[in-house]
């Protein structure tokens, strides 16, 4: 992860854990703040923070709901808890090391493009992968990892030339990324 210190990469393990237990938390049906803290055991500062940020990224979605006259945002998913596991590592690098965030990118493509020809995932599950990395748009990554993602959210299509040349495109990327390395 380049020169990211160790403390950071902690934190960062750390926070996907959270952020993973807390979508996992609302796919069960627990989806207030104070709830997922109750139910983590954590502070509900902390869980607002991770709600905060997993709202921000267009993971999750809140609404507010009165009961017993009192208001209260109640979170619910925005994709799948699998897809969402998925992508938390990418999202979590894109604000400290966008190098190792990209090639993460680049890496997932290609395990998609490679359990899509093996029958291991649909392609309806492939497309909500990218479209959840669609919250990556409003963050300025390189052209080439552009495309590779512009051409993932086509799976839609369902077309096999599509998955082959999403999986060659990627491929290339990730040599030319570990020739720059070397």
């Amino acid at each position: 992860m380049g020169d990211v210190t160790q403390a950071i990469k902690k934190r960062l393990s750390i926070g996907i854990i959270r952020r993973n237990e807390i979508i996992r938390l609302i796919e069960s049906g627990v989806n207030t703040a104070y709830s997922i803290a109750r139910a983590m055991n954590l502070d509900p500062g902390t869980v607002k923070h991770h709600l905060d940020w997993l709202e921000e990224k267009g993971l999750v979605k809140s609404t507010t709901k009165i009961e017993g006259g009192r208001a209260k945002r109640v979170f619910e998913l925005a994709f799948p808890a699998e897809v969402l596991e998925k992508i938390m590592e990418v999202l979590d690098l894109v604000d400290v090391d966008m190098g190792e965030a990209e090639k993460r990118i680049v890496k997932l493509v290609i395990e998609v493009a490679e359990e899509l020809e093996s029958g291991d995932i649909s392609f309806d599950e492939a497309d909500k992968i990218f479209t959840t990395l669609l919250a990556l748009k409003n963050i300025d990554l390189s052209e080439e990892v552009e495309e590779i993602l512009t051409l993932a959210n086509e799976l839609h299509d369902e077309k096999w030339e599509t998955v082959a040349v999403l999986k060659a495109l990627a491929k290339l990327q990730r040599e030319f990324r570990m020739e720059v390395v070397r």
